[in-house]
Parts: C-alpha cells; structure tokens; sequence
C-alpha cells in the first residue's frame, strides 16, 4: 500500500488525465469508479494498474490486497480530481484496456452504428449483457465505451460482454455471410418480427438519425417499435432494450 497527498504527484496527474480519450488512447488506461464495479473487475479477471482509496479501512482494501492489486490512499479530494463526478464513491481503480474480442459462433449479437451518448451506449450494453448477447460490435464513431459515464452506465457488464470497436459495416457484412440476420430500428420498419430466426445481430442507431443508409441496404428487417402514444419515438437505449428481447423472444431454440 502507497499513500499519496499532494495533487501535484506525477501519477496522480496521469489518472486525472484519463478523463480525457486521448489520454486513455495513448496509456492504454481507464478509471472506473465504485466498489462493485472494482470487484467486478477483479472477478472477472480484469488487469488492474492500481486501485485508489480515500478510506483507509475500505472493504475494497482488503479484497484488493487478497488479489495482491496495488492500493493507493489519497485525500477524498485527489479521490474526486481524478472521477467525473462531483461526489464520487470513496474507491476509483485504473485498469488495463484488454481485447475480448466476440468471435462469431453465437447466435444473438448487438451493433450500435453511431450511438453518440455515452450513458445510452453503456446502458445498452447492459441490456445486451442481461439479454445473453455474445457479443456487441460499436462503430468508430460511436461514444467510446471505455469513457467514465459509459462504464458507470454499464455497471461492470463491459467485463462480461465480448465487444469490439469496429468498421460496423464491415462487420455487418462478415455476420450476414455467416447467416446471422441483420435486425435493424427503423421507423421505416414494420412493427412485426417474422418468425424461424435462427441467429439476430441487433443493430441500434443514432439518437438524431437513427441508423445509417448504408446499414439500412445491409438489413434483412427493419423493425419498427409500435407506439401506443402520443410519443413519436423512444431514447436509444429504452429502444434497444425492448429490440433486444423481442428478437431474443423470436429466436429458435
């Protein structure tokens, strides 16, 4: 165990500085925040560069320890220099950015083609972890998942999902070859799923424009929610959630 209580510290500035892509991007680092997540992490044997905690007497202390993590006590101050929010939990860990790449013997996948806000895209990988998906394809131009407000909306499930960052229409392509039916929200869809799927990838678009031309031409469905209301469409991750259950609902067994 280290302590640390000057901001100023040159390691301290390095975990302040992964709020920022750039900086993720070039350390190969990330900052999760909370002790759930931390253990979540370690369980699922996620590499761990240190974790930092203004408690001295944190369970999460001796969970890393018996996991032989590197602890850092700081100030609750430095605690919230290096969060992205106001008041954080007590306990924040920097990980190791490290592939689980999906492969493509599954039969239920789920692509986001520019999904711009981070809390849907980790909300919506949550929802793919509770609907049992093998995995989730994000486009480069896509929120990056590795960002603070993704992780805390995906609350650990980023460590069960294989997911992989991708030219999507690429992918798409290489899913349809492997006959896995592209299942994409549209407003110009039908509100029905036809049955005999046998394997789905759902694709879930942009919050504005919803999905792209191009991967409207490599769809097989276009699935449209139905509306009982007034309301003219759903937030991304509210729509992915009920496509996600209605294709996974619609799969053979």
């Amino acid at each position: 165990m280290k302590e640390i209580t000057s901001h100023s510290n040159e390691y301290i500035k390095m975990l302040k500085s992964l709020k920022r892509k750039k900086s993720r991007d070039e350390q190969g680092l990330y900052i999760i925040e909370g002790m759930k997540t931390i253990e979540e992490a370690i369980a699922s044997g996620q590499e761990i560069e240190c974790i930092v905690t203004a408690d001295k007497n944190s369970a999460v202390m001796r969970f890393a320890d018996h996991h032989n993590a590197k602890i850092i006590t700081v100030p609750y101050e430095i605690v919230q220099q290096i969060a992205d929010t106001k008041s954080p939990p007590k306990e924040l860990a920097c990980l190791k950015k490290q592939e689980n790449l999906p492969d493509f013997g599954g039969k239920f996948y789920v692509a986001l083609d520019d999904v711009n806000d981070p809390k849907n895209l980790g909300t919506i990988i949550r929802t793919a972890d509770a609907a049992g998906a093998d995995g989730v394809f994000i486009s480069e131009t896509s929120a990056d998942f590795y960002g603070p407000k993704a992780q805390r909306a995906a609350m650990g499930s980023a460590f069960h999902v294989p997911i992989e960052v991708c030219d999507l229409k690429k992918r798409l392509t290489e899913l349809r070859s492997d006959g896995i039916k592209i299942v994409s929200g549209s407003l110009r869809g039908s509100d029905e799923l036809s049955g005999g799927l046998t394997a789905a990838c759902v694709v879930v678009g942009n919050e504005a424009r919803g999905i792209s031309d191009e991967v409207a031409a490599l769809s097989d469905v276009l699935y449209k929610i139905r509306m009982y209301g007034q309301a003219e469409s759903l937030n991304a991750s509210v729509a992915a959630g009920i496509m996600m259950y209605d294709v996974r609902r619609a799969l053979k067994d």
